[in-house]
């Protein structure tokens, strides 16, 4: 038999070896003297050829080193892989030779016994030559993984278990990739990605820090869409760096803030190698550079003391607020012998930091309640009540939060990514799975923007303040404001003299705790305050100044009431369909707007110019031209952001000469992980006193794990038992009849009657 090529030859003796039940590999090669670098001949042999040789590494290990612990050798032995193997010594081959004369493949020998019995044919498909995946099943398996799907539905979609791969073929493509992707190393591919998304959009900003061997210490990266929502929303802002779920376990950082819709949005992120002060100044500074050097007005974290002392070094004129809720957790921790579940002293500490509108009032109740529960040499409260500025609500109401008093949305954004990212995640896929978090906040931006834009709230005829309200907030934000008018019929109103130009006014309860509160009005420009400070804290009307309102026949929000930031359409920095911008928001001067359409709109050009050569010369022809009319006519001259010119981390990295090394394993704040105990947290003492008590069961009065319902002194459990046994014993009675006379299984039937009403 001849073949014009080797290549001909192997899938010749792999197509025989299919329709027979077995699947080949090549053996071996030679090479003859006067053709050194080409093949002469090859043996393919069946797979079942030849023996398993163990590799005894412990045996070696002891002829090499006589000193060796014994226990190390036994540790050797048990890390071995306990596996199967398919040789057996089966003989059948086929091999062939090149024909020099003729330049052609011979079959110069042909064994076909086997020592084996053959695969058959509803299992041929498990076997490695039919292990075929084609290249549908792996864009899908690539576009499964990017949508965070699950890869073992793929080889259903294309037939189930009667096809050339499963779920494993799948993982080992994805692995191949991830490979691919990662030739020149983690960082390496992260920089190119950065480079590239740049080049789709100038906007998109990054930093890398090294540090001095090379390797990449610090990441930050923010898109161009993060960057103009800043500026409508960046007046808040929370951060924390508590996540660490990747590869490195390096700290997750996002900077989040609160769209028009109260739903959690991003101003970009980092991944950093440790927690230092160092470290968080020049994430401060970098991300400030990003965002144009517009300071927020507010943020939100922990008390972490080396981000503290950044933040007041790169934001001074930042409210910087520490965490409520993190504060509160150390209560129990702290005060276990006044502080546990219904206490007075929880109860009275949640209403001296919750209900109190007045520093005044709140400095008074703490002290009373010091002086009452004998707590007034606690070194940990005092010191808490120095900084009571910085975490205490009432300090902070007079500045607008978004009524946020704890990093939530933060650790909400965390438990958001659990779903795209894993502990084994690299940085790359980190980074890409980011986006597609990115994607998923826009679509549901996306769709609340359908809800309030394109759908109208229910509003009561005579309800005129919540009707104007419905016309121009968003749904939530409506729905907020819809809870304070709920409200406002639970008041009374007083008018009571004021010596300036406001009118004022006494807000009382009309039902249950007393309260007060003091409304100041303008009657002319309708500007007021209310000593709730509700309106500066989230920017929604209280209901205090709303029953003013309606005692005045106000029927119309004010517009300094109303801010920008909860109105419908408040994001339309965002691009429709890439063809124009949105031309009815009166924002269309703005430079970021602009320099992200016309990348868009370049991009385009430049793919379809690359086509061909005369597509591309017309292209550059007319932006020489373009180029010579803007250059004539300085004042449609742009200038580009100083952020966004060359590679934002050249001051880090010499992008063209070094190769970026990965990170290394982040060392972090508080407890390492090791081998033993995984990555689980170090309980603290409140949780470790709180462990979870045994049940007690409401029947027989014991401490036990069992109810009521699976007790074994309840009497219905037993009857169901028995019920249940009775049925079992006639089914298999029934069995028997098949075997039995009718005489034998009569008795057999009488002596299980009688057995079972012993039981019951």
């Amino acid at each position: 038999m001849v073949f014009d090529t080797m290549e001909e030859a192997r899938n010749y003796y792999e197509e025989y070896g299919r329709q027979e039940g077995f699947w080949i590999r090549t053996r071996s090669s030679s090479k003859t003297r006067r053709r050194l670098d080409e093949v002469t001949s090859r043996q393919f042999v069946c797979a079942h050829e030849g023996k398993y040789v163990p590799k005894n590494t412990s045996q070696k290990a002891l002829e090499e080193n006589d000193e060796k612990d014994i226990n190390e050798i036994e540790n050797m032995k048990r890390t071995g892989k306990n596996c199967s193997t398919v040789k057996c010594g089966c003989k059948a081959s086929m091999r062939i030779k090149l024909d020099r004369w003729s330049n052609k493949w011979k079959v110069s020998s042909f064994q076909d016994s086997h020592n084996h019995k053959p695969v058959t044919p509803e299992r041929r498909m498990k076997m490695k030559s039919n292990r075929v995946m084609p290249k549908a099943a792996k864009i899908l398996t690539e576009t499964f993984h990017e949508e965070n799907l699950p890869i073992a539905k793929v080889p259903s979609i294309f037939g189930g278990p009667h096809i050339g791969f499963n779920n494993r073929d799948c993982y080992n493509h994805l692995r191949n990739v991830r490979h691919r992707q990662l030739d020149g190393g983690d960082a390496q591919s992260v920089l190119t990605y950065f480079r590239k998304k740049q080049a789709e959009n100038p906007q998109f900003f990054y930093a890398i820090q090294c540090d001095e061997n090379g390797r990449a210490a610090n990441f930050f990266w923010v898109d161009a869409r993060s960057r103009m929502a800043y500026n409508y929303f960046g007046d808040v802002v929370t951060f924390d760096t508590t996540y660490r779920t990747n590869k490195y376990d390096m700290p997750f950082a996002p900077f989040t803030g609160v769209n028009h819709h109260l739903q959690s949005i991003q101003f970009g992120c980092a991944l950093l190698q440790d927690e230092t002060e160092v470290t968080f100044l020049w994430l401060f500074e970098t991300w400030l550079e990003a965002m144009g050097g517009r300071h927020p007005v507010s943020i939100i974290t922990d008390q972490d003391l080396a981000m503290k002392g950044a933040i007041a070094k790169i934001f001074p004129n930042t409210r910087h607020r520490l965490c409520l809720w993190h504060i509160k957790k150390k209560f129990a921790e702290k005060l276990s012998h006044v502080y546990f579940k219904k206490s007075k002293f929880k109860i009275q500490m949640k209403k001296c930091i919750r209900s109190t509108y007045k520093i005044e009032e709140f400095e008074e109740k703490w002290k009373e309640l010091m002086k009452e529960c004998e707590l007034a040499n606690d070194d940990w409260l005092n010191s808490l009540y120095d900084i009571r500025s910085s975490w205490v609500p009432v300090y902070n109401r007079g500045i607008f939060f978004a009524g946020m008093n704890t990093t939530g949305r933060s650790e909400g954004i965390n438990s958001f990514f659990d779903g795209f990212v894993t502990p084994t995640t690299n940085l790359r896929e980190f980074v890409v799975k980011y986006e597609q978090a990115l994607k998923r906040i826009m679509d549901r931006e996306s769709d609340e923007d359908f809800e309030s834009e394109h759908k109208y709230r229910i509003v009561n005829e005579g309800e005129f303040l919540l009707k104007h309200a419905a016309k121009f907030y968003t749904r939530n934000v409506f729905n907020k404001f819809k809870d304070e008018w709920s409200k406002v019929t639970l008041y009374k109103v007083e008018e009571i003299p004021c010596d300036d130009e406001y009118h004022a006014y006494l807000v009382k309860t009309k039902l249950g705790e007393h309260e007060e509160f003091v409304v100041k009005l303008n009657l002319q420009t309708y500007k007021g305050m209310c000593e709730c400070q509700n309106f500066e804290f989230v920017g929604i009307l209280c209901r205090h100044l709303l029953k003013v309102f309606v005692r005045l026949d106000i029927d119309t929000l004010p517009d300094h009431f109303i801010l920008p930031r909860w109105r419908q359409e408040a994001n339309k920095f965002r691009i429709m369909d890439f063809k124009s911008l949105v031309t009815n928001d009166g924002k269309e001067e703005s430079e970021a707007l602009r320099l992200s359409h016309m990348c868009h709109q370049a991009t385009k050009l430049a793919c379809i110019a690359a086509s061909s050569n005369e597509a591309y010369t017309t292209f550059i022809e007319a932006l020489n031209e373009l180029s010579k009319k803007l250059s004539d006519n300085s004042t449609q001259h742009a200038t580009i952001p100083s952020s966004t010119t060359g590679d934002p981390c050249s001051t880090n990295i010499d992008s063209s000469q070094l190769l970026l090394l990965d990170p290394n394993i982040s060392q972090t704040k508080g407890r390492k992980k090791d081998n033993i105990s995984g990555s689980k947290r170090l309980k603290s003492g409140i949780e470790l006193a709180q462990n979870k008590k045994k049940r007690k069961c409401a029947l027989c009065k014991k401490i036990a794990q069992h109810d009521k319902r699976n007790c074994p002194s309840n009497l219905k459990r037993r009857k169901n038992e028995s019920t249940n046994l009775c049925q079992k014993l006639m089914f298999n009675l029934i069995l028997m009849n098949l075997n039995l006379g009718n005489e034998e299984s009569e008795d057999l039937c009488q002596d299980m009657e009688s057995d079972d009403q012993e039981y019951c």
